[in-house]
């Protein structure tokens, strides 16, 4: 069972997405009550955070919201999140050890990656 029928996939897309859009799963109802645990967290926290934490937790948000499957597809959302993660990267206090709801919000999403089908891809980023 696909996440996505082939008319609901954009055409303008290239073949190679297409066909990650075909293989994927729809997500487990653990991991939607998992992923809506960490939204909440992740909210609360957005308003007491600063600097590169506070753009990591909320661009995280943002991740987590797009995850819905009624919230339509957002291409920009990942080169967001690249910046959030550098930015966070580069502040030694954020990484000494990072605080445990980011730790906990690449546990899911490495979780959410396999479980849905696309575990093939953590094996090509090593």
């Amino acid at each position: 069972m696909s996440m996505y029928k082939p008319e609901d996939i954009p055409p303008q897309l290239p073949e190679e997405a297409k066909a990650l859009l075909r293989a994927l799963k729809p997500e487990p109802p653990e991991l939607v009550a998992w992923r809506k645990r960490l939204l909440a967290e992740l909210t609360a926290k957005a308003s007491s955070s600063t600097g590169p934490l506070q753009q990591m937790v909320i661009t995280l948000r943002e991740i987590f919201l797009a995850m819905e499957p009624e919230v339509p597809f957002k291409p920009g959302l990942a080169e967001e999140y690249s910046r959030a993660l550098q930015s966070f990267g580069q502040n030694p206090a954020a990484l000494d050890p990072p605080p445990a709801l980011i730790s906990e919000c690449m546990s899911y999403m490495r979780e959410r990656v396999v479980r849905m089908g696309w575990g093939s891809l953590l094996d090509k980023a090593r």
